[in-house]
């Protein structure tokens, strides 16, 4: 009986093991299917945050081709505003206009005779071909001011066009040389609207530092010992050497600060006209202001070339011998044989101005003689 007694003991006491067993198992399951819900909601809060982003970055997205969307057409916009003002002056000569648009960067390229454009951060570049434009290649702005001058050597040639902007000054330094170039330049920009000019002399050249590009422009004093210019080494400047009048021809010497003489002289291009002259001042860029310059030589030849043409089919059907015919068959000979593909340079410059002055009397005379004139 004792044996059966323990037997039944020893059985609830595994029994009651058993029971604690599947109650400590019960609750375990109980504390993972717990975590596991814990760990199910963290992951669904993690998928809400990553689609959320997602979306977050694809509205930003959207927003901001929008954005550039527009600025590209506010850009084609103010280009086809700038393309249409610049070829319009091609039509007309000393003319002023100006056009406003919001603030932007505009960079013009010259680079060969046909290669020429302007471009706007989101346009495309726009070409210009034929325009023969003096600017800084770089201006920040939200207005430019246009200017146009004839360029004529014998015959017309092109329109100059000058571009300039409201932070634009020209300083012409006045050194009181009894020659008055610097006098005859200051009247002569009185008569162009709103092309800011002033005057300084020695110890003011830092005046008017509120303006964001400033163009001093000197002359060279053959009679005297030195330059009527500002310091060499503090100052960049444009010095002008007139070979007779102004606005004739001469050189042009682009200056920057520090440079020497010799640095000068590489430097140094010459000009012929008054259209010539202002591209200089208004490029400030010996690389710029020759590029133009050789443009412009390639569109006299090519007018040269039509004009000659023209000549020689009238020579042919004129009468032998007359005034008319004996007028044509010089000028043909003389001038526009020699003017036949220049280079501006100083060798020739002198000789370019002089058959340009000849031409404009022989089509003179010819209009009084009732003959066929050159153009």
């Amino acid at each position: 009986m004792k044996n059966v007694k323990n037997h039944k003991s020893s059985i609830k006491s595994n029994f009651e093991k058993v029971k604690k067993d599947i109650n400590s198992f019960t609750h375990s399951f109980a504390s993972i299917k717990n975590r596991i819900g814990v760990m199910d909601i963290q992951l669904n809060w993690i998928f809400v945050l990553i689609a959320g982003f997602v979306i977050f970055l694809f509205i930003i997205s959207i927003a901001f081709s929008q954005r550039h969307n527009a600025q590209t057409q506010a850009d084609i916009g103010i280009m086809n505003q700038i393309t249409t003002l610049l070829k319009g002056k091609q039509q007309t000569s000393d003319m002023y206009s100006e056009i406003t648009f919001p603030r932007t960067d505009i960079e013009f390229t010259c680079s060969s005779y046909s290669q020429f454009s302007f471009n706007i951060a989101n346009a495309q570049p726009a070409q210009l071909p034929v325009e023969i434009i003096f600017t800084p290649k770089l201006v920040n702005t939200n207005k430019i001011m246009v200017w146009s001058q004839p360029f004529t050597l014998g015959f017309p040639v092109s329109i100059f066009t000058y571009i300039t902007t409201p932070n634009s000054v020209i300083l012409i330094f006045n050194d009181g040389d009894a020659t008055n170039y610097d006098e005859q330049l200051f009247s002569d920009l009185d008569s162009v609207s709103n092309i800011t000019h002033k005057y300084i002399t020695e110890g003011t050249e830092n005046a008017y530092s509120g303006f964001s590009r400033r163009t001093i422009v000197c002359f060279h004093d053959a009679d005297a010992s030195a330059d009527n210019c500002p310091s060499a080494q503090d100052f960049d400047y444009i010095k002008i050497f007139p070979a007779k009048d102004l606005f004739d021809y001469g050189n042009v010497t682009f200056h920057n600060k520090g440079d020497n003489a010799i640095q000068d002289e590489h430097n140094t291009l010459p000009y012929i006209t008054k259209a010539g002259l202002y591209g200089a001042i208004f490029s400030n860029s010996k690389e710029f202001y020759s590029c133009q310059m050789s443009r412009a030589m390639t569109q006299f030849e090519i007018k040269r070339t039509l004009i000659q043409s023209r000549l020689t089919f009238i020579q042919n059907d004129l009468q032998d011998p007359s005034d008319c015919k004996d007028g044509v068959t010089v000028t043909l000979n003389t001038e526009i044989a020699s003017m036949q593909n220049p280079v501006l340079k100083w060798d020739n410059v002198t000789n370019l101005y002089q058959m340009s002055n000849d031409l404009d009397r022989r089509n003179s005379e010819l209009g009084l003689k009732s003959c066929p004139k050159l153009y």
